[in-house]
């Protein structure tokens, strides 16, 4: 027997050695290539050097062979990446998830989103083709010369991915529009004002507060309105501000009418505080012949419907749902260095892999680094030799939700003002994974756009069409690769002009000493005047979309006095140019506000002092609203936490007991208000409403907030705030028992500082300990002009590959937590001195 057990186990351990192997291929993936590789498709050599965490720079003898090698690059790093944005795009996540997915894909498919991108082919420029179709061609070669498994998603999913099109890098703009847009918050406003009555409605409507700072003060910019009435364009209505009257206040804030007739649906549920929403989840997962079925509320009720839990929720949030960032410039005459300075960082989901992927791409008349996106060609956001530039959002209202009304004679007909008119019918083919045939759904499109009722449930039994900015054609591509190739400033704004979606605040610099910032982007302009909050009639035209903002219109500034601009999604303008962009759903002003006071408390800065602004931890909403937290606490007879909160300086810092006590506070403070205001289902409760019932001295904010404190000091027990909110970082397959975990899908539990009003900011839902911060800072950013090679650099909240267990999957995240970045030179050798790997790229 003891000759026979060590044979025994040494056959095990043979059978176990190829599975181990193949364990650690599917986690791990390849070692990035080396050496000398002949690719079919190429015109000239190309170069391709990697630092320590596998960051390339390409430098290539045409931009042809540049977009070939990004392509081939992204596909070898990034490949289930790529894929889940495609299957996004053209709603086809039931091919690989089966009948979990079939309600969001009847979404997508409604909405159109890869229907659009084909139309914006017809847009761009003949140059920009030609980059779409090499990175196409790079891709296709990646997956032509695989070796080995393909990544794990694809193993587990069992499929393989089709060949790349110049169209599919389309749908990638189409994605950020899409997840930049205003989507959720006309519904939103809908079904509260449905639910809630006109105290209660207030309390949660968007508005900006009158104390918010604007990213351009007053007489900044030669905009029309910049100091100047309303022009002829602003329509009837003036700003909306928190605890001001409006004229024309009551279409916006009184549930929309019902369409005349014997129309789908009908009058809305008479508002009252508690009252239920309209709408929710209702029919079957049965085939249907239109939309009008399984209705799914975006994106909310994936969470629950995705078998494994969580798959196709995360699948959905293919970029994020969170739309905050950061981004400043500094001019010469406030830096150390006498050249402008720019920090950026994104507020993005902080998902596995990072949704960013840093390159530097060099070839005749383009030299850059920064920020790309895998599945498109060129970088989003970085910095060349001569200009930097970075993005946070504008929360421009791109989309309009009309109640449509169906002729009770003939329901293929609708009302228009010109009278009734068909229908325009498509039909959608959606094939579902076990199903032997596939699912057909019918889309209807108004004037306006297609039809959601049925597969939104927040339109509830209304008919309901969606008019939004991102299914126009627009020259987005084109545009962004311009900006990679521009020489000076006034070289760039020239190409953001058709930078028309998604709509971003941009910030910019050049090395002449030019600074700025310019809103872009497509504002609609309504018949109306302002945007409407809630759905408003398609039959009247009186909402009706006349036209878009000039670009020259739009709020900017070059060379403000004051020596820097600012955004933090923070309301552009005072003046009534900001009428036209939003009703007011700009994000609080509080990450503004503290990099402003950061700014104005030196009177030069440099590199260095750009990070610390974009690590710091300390927020304004502390100091507002922690001496009315502190009152509830000694309410709720907690004295000793009272007096700790008393004596906090404000910051969320990991140590910081006091944040702890305080974030849970608002938090459990929140979920009470909501539950206060619409009952047991909850229902529409932004932040805002809590600071609203707090400042005007409700008689529920004492009880509501005494009750939250005696659940936070309960819930922490003295805890830091690094013990109570942790980071958490999904994948799609995160959640597959046992294989999940093995080949490493997902990370949990790294503890997080920041909150959502930090500038390092921190986005955690729910009110269960510990806190999961699933959004943040997708990258930090910072640039002096005057060396972009030796100041700055950039970060990821993970790496660079997509394999779970790859050394570059999250060597980045240790840096991103404590504040440090990562060179990427533009100098070539300056690049070979941190070279890890070099890969010649040769014609086959």
């Amino acid at each position: 027997m003891k000759r026979i057990l060590p044979i025994l186990l040494l056959g095990a351990f043979l059978l176990l050695l190829p599975l181990l192997g193949f364990w650690h291929r599917l986690s791990h993936g390849p070692p990035p290539a080396s050496g000398t590789l002949r690719l079919a498709g190429l015109e000239e050599p190309v170069e391709v050097v990697r630092d320590s965490f596998g960051i390339p720079h390409v430098w290539a003898a045409s931009e042809h062979d540049l977009s070939f090698v990004q392509g081939y690059l992204h596909a070898t790093d990034r490949l289930w990446q790529m894929e889940r944005f495609r299957r996004v795009a053209e709603g086809r996540l039931s091919e690989i998830f089966g009948e979990a997915a079939l309600s969001m894909d009847r979404f997508l498919r409604t909405l159109g989103m890869a229907r659009a991108a084909r139309a914006e082919l017809e847009v761009l420029e003949p140059a920009t083709l030609r980059a779409l179709e090499a990175y196409a061609k790079g891709v296709n070669a990646a997956l032509e010369g695989w070796r080995g498994p393909l990544p794990p998603e694809f193993v587990l999913l069992r499929f393989r991915p089709e060949a790349w099109e110049p169209l599919h890098s389309l749908y990638l703009v189409k994605i950020m529009a899409w997840d930049l847009a205003e989507y959720a918050t006309g519904l939103s406003h809908a079904r509260a004002r449905k639910a809630l009555d006109d105290e209660g409605y207030e309390l949660v409507r968007a508005a900006y507060p009158p104390w918010g700072t604007t990213i351009l003060k007053e007489g900044e910019g030669d905009h029309p309105g910049a100091g100047s009435p309303p022009p002829r364009w602003a329509g009837r209505w003036g700003p909306g501000e928190e605890g001001q009257g409006l004229p024309g206040e009551t279409p916006r804030a009184s549930s929309p009418p019902p369409p005349p007739g014997n129309g789908e649906g009908g009058a809305p549920a008479a508002p009252g505080r508690g009252g239920s929403q309209a709408g929710g989840r209702t029919g079957t997962r049965a085939t249907t012949t239109d939309a009008r079925a399984s209705p799914v509320e975006v994106p909310e009720a994936l969470l629950a419907a995705a078998e494994p839990p969580g798959a196709v929720w995360a699948l959905w949030e293919a970029v994020s749902p969170f739309r905050g960032s950061n981004s400043w410039v500094v001019g010469g005459d406030r830096s150390h260095s006498g050249k402008p300075l720019l920090a950026n960082d994104m507020h993005l989901g902080l998902e596995q892999p990072a949704i960013w992927y840093l390159m530097g791409l060099h070839a005749p008349g383009l030299d850059v680094v920064g920020m790309t996106l895998p599945g498109t060609p060129g970088v989003v956001a970085g910095h060349s030799a001569a200009v930097a530039w970075g993005f946070t959002n504008a929360y421009v209202d791109d989309a309009d939700f009309f109640l449509e009304q169906v002729n009770p004679q003939d329901t293929t007909l609708y009302l228009t003002p010109s009278g009734w008119v068909p229908f325009n019918l498509r039909v959608e083919e959606i094939r579902v994974r076990g199903r032997e045939h596939p699912e057909i759904l019918v889309v209807r499109e108004t004037r306006h756009g297609p039809v959601i009722t049925g597969v939104e449930a927040r339109a509830g039994g209304q008919l309901m069409s969606l008019r939004w900015v991102g299914l126009d054609p627009a020259p987005t591509a084109t545009a962004l690769l311009a900006m990679n190739r521009a020489r000076t400033a006034e070289e760039f704004v020239a190409a953001l002009a058709g930078f028309r979606n998604p709509h971003q605040n941009v910030v910019f610099a050049d090395t002449a000493g030019t600074f700025g910032y310019w809103m872009a982007g497509t504002v609609p302009l309504r018949a109306g005047g302002r945007p409407p909050l809630l759905p408003v009639p398609g039959w009247t035209g009186e909402w009706d979309w006349v036209g878009s903002l000039p670009f020259h219109e739009h709020p900017h500034v070059v060379n403000p006095g004051r020596g820097y601009v600012a955004t933090a999604n923070n309301r552009p303008t005072s003046d009534s140019v900001s009428w036209l962009i939003s009703d007011g759903g700009w994000e609080r002003p509080y990450r503004a506000q503290r990099i402003e006071e950061l700014l104005e408390a030196a009177p030069h800065h440099d590199a260095r002092s750009l990070l610390a602004i974009q690590m710091d931890v300390t927020s304004p909403f502390v100091a507002r609203h922690a001496p009315r937290a502190a009152a509830h606490f000694r309410k709720a007879g907690l004295e000793a936490e009272a007096e700790l909160l008393e004596g906090w300086e404000g910051s969320s810092a990991l140590d910081s007991r006091p944040a702890a006590l305080f974030w849970t506070w608002r938090a459990l403070f929140l979920g009470h208000l909501r539950r206060w205001l619409y009952g047991a289902e909850g229902g529409y409760t932004p932040g805002v409403a809590l600071e609203r019932l707090l400042e005007a001295g409700h008689p529920a904010a004492d009880s509501l907030g005494a009750l939250a404190a005696s659940e936070a000091a309960r819930r922490v027990q003295g805890r830091a705030w690094g013990e109570v909110q942790v980071l958490s970082q999904d994948h799609p397959l995160r959640a597959v028992p046992v294989v999940g975990r093995l080949l490493g899908f997902g990370r949990e539990g790294v503890p997080r500082e920041g909150s959502p009003y930090t500038v390092n900011v921190s986005h955690a839902g729910g009110t269960g300990l510990p806190f999961r911060v699933t959004a943040g800072p997708s990258q930090r950013h910072v640039v002096d002009l005057a060396d972009p090679d030796g100041s700055g650099g950039f970060v990821l909240p993970g790496g660079q590959s997509g394999y779970p267990r790859s050394p570059h999957a999250d060597d980045q995240l240790a840096l991103w937590r404590k504040g440090e970045l990562i060179p990427l030179p533009l100098d070539r050798g300056r690049v070979e001195a941190r070279a890890a790997r070099r890969l010649r790229l040769i014609p086959k």
